[in-house]
């Protein structure tokens, strides 16, 4: 099996910008959760959710190109960017066909959407804005990346539901396992929207005030919904041999990897069991360092994955340490982009992030979890899952050194 190596890294979310200032609030577990402003929630019972309140596009994009660009765009060149810079990496007209942009998009277009059909119910086809058109569709992201960053090779969007960012990944392995390209940009984009708030709020899905507060807190006994959130995290990941030939500082590596889909008889503990094991390829579940878990504050979601665990690994589930990073960033459908940026972090700087807001212990949710302050350690390999209830379950092995 190829080796593919993580060489790079690019964030924007709600808890910082940048690697420097994201790694910070992960060590710190500092909440980027707060009462939404930027769009009326009165229609809810739900307030809060991790807006990005320090982007500036223009610190990333020509001033004469931002407003053709939606803000799910902006988002994603602004973390390629960084990613390619941190990667010491240069796109030139010679490597451009080998290098490619994998997206996780999920629910991204909608405001444009939104905007779009309003002026054409209330003003009729002769009052169209006609620049937001390219903007309502999941793929807008990864095209603009490419055309800014002038990248020709690989163009793909992938939707798997809350899956969505680790699907883009495994599917940027799989391109650079095939040879189809020497470099890859990866992983997922995330807008908040009020169309999208209205959505997840009619479905009762959202957290609320019920006397404790609304807030993410996986795992907790009294959590009962989740918090939105937005950002776009990317990884710069490569094959080895092109990695060490351009001298790149090779952060770790993908060791494993897994989608698995939804089982007739609808028991997702063993279908994200089955992910699993899967990507671990038959290794011992000792050498797991971390579990970065999917936990987003769901009762249903959050126990699933802890009995998928259990049932994984029954000698050895309390030994792993787990955490969630949804407590300080929210839930969003490829928010598996920002996680793997803090799974990198966390292995490159020897701490696990805490779950923040836990003060209750739940019996269906009984790992060995890393909860309020971080947990200083080596990390040589983490387990990173995914959970999407409907239709599939993901689990990406990552490893400072090759075992394969």
């Amino acid at each position: 099996m190829d080796r593919i190596c993580i060489t790079g890294i690019g964030i924007v979310s709600p808890i910082g910008i940048g690697k420097e200032e994201f790694l910070s609030s992960l060590k710190n577990g500092k909440s980027g959760i707060e009462e939404i402003k930027e769009f009326n929630t009165d229609f809810s019972s739900s307030k809060k959710g991790g807006v990005i309140r320090s982007f500036h596009p223009k610190d990333f994009i020509p001033a004469s190109k931002i407003r053709r660009l939606d803000r799910a765009s902006q988002l994603a060149i602004a973390a390629s960017k960084l990613a390619v810079a941190d990667a010491q990496f240069t796109v030139t007209q010679e490597n451009s066909p080998r290098v490619g942009v994998v997206l996780g998009s999920g629910f991204c277009g909608l405001s444009s959407s939104e905007e779009f059909h309003r002026g054409q119910v209330l003003g009729g086809f002769l009052d169209l804005n006609p620049m937001l058109f390219p903007n309502t569709v999941p793929n807008a992201p990864s095209s603009y990346v490419s055309i800014e960053l002038g990248i020709q090779g690989v163009n793909s969007t992938l939707v798997q539901s809350f899956c969505t960012g680790e699907a883009a990944v495994s599917f940027a392995c799989d391109q650079l396992r095939k040879r189809k390209a020497d470099l890859i940009l990866t992983g997922g984009v995330d807008e908040l929207s009020e169309l999208l708030f209205r959505g997840f709020s009619d479905l009762r899905l959202l957290a609320t005030d019920e006397g404790h507060g609304e807030k993410s807190c996986p795992y907790d006994k009294m959590r009962n919904g989740l918090v939105l959130g937005e950002g776009a995290g990317l990884l710069v990941i490569e094959n080895e041999e092109h990695a060490r030939a351009r001298g790149a500082r090779v952060y770790g590596y993908i060791l494993g990897y897994s989608l698995t889909g939804k089982s007739l008889k609808g028991d997702g503990s063993k279908d994200l069991s089955r992910s699993i094991k899967t990507a671990l390829l038959g290794m011992d579940s000792t050498s797991i360092d971390y579990l970065s878990g999917a936990g987003n504050s769901s009762k249903v979601l959050d126990a699933l994955e802890a009995e998928a665990v259990k049932n994984t690994f029954p000698a050895q589930y309390r030994q792993i340490p787990a955490s969630s990073i949804k407590s300080m960033t929210g839930e969003a459908v490829a928010c598996g982009g920002t996680r793997m940026v803090a799974d990198v972090l966390s292995m490159e700087n020897g701490f696990i992030p805490p779950t923040i807001n836990y003060l209750n212990p739940d019996p269906t949710c009984d790992l060995r979890y890393v909860v309020n302050q971080r947990l200083d350690r080596e990390i040589e390999k983490i387990l990173h899952l995914g959970i999407s209830p409907e239709n599939c379950f993901s689990s990406i092995l990552i490893g400072v050194e090759w075992n394969g």
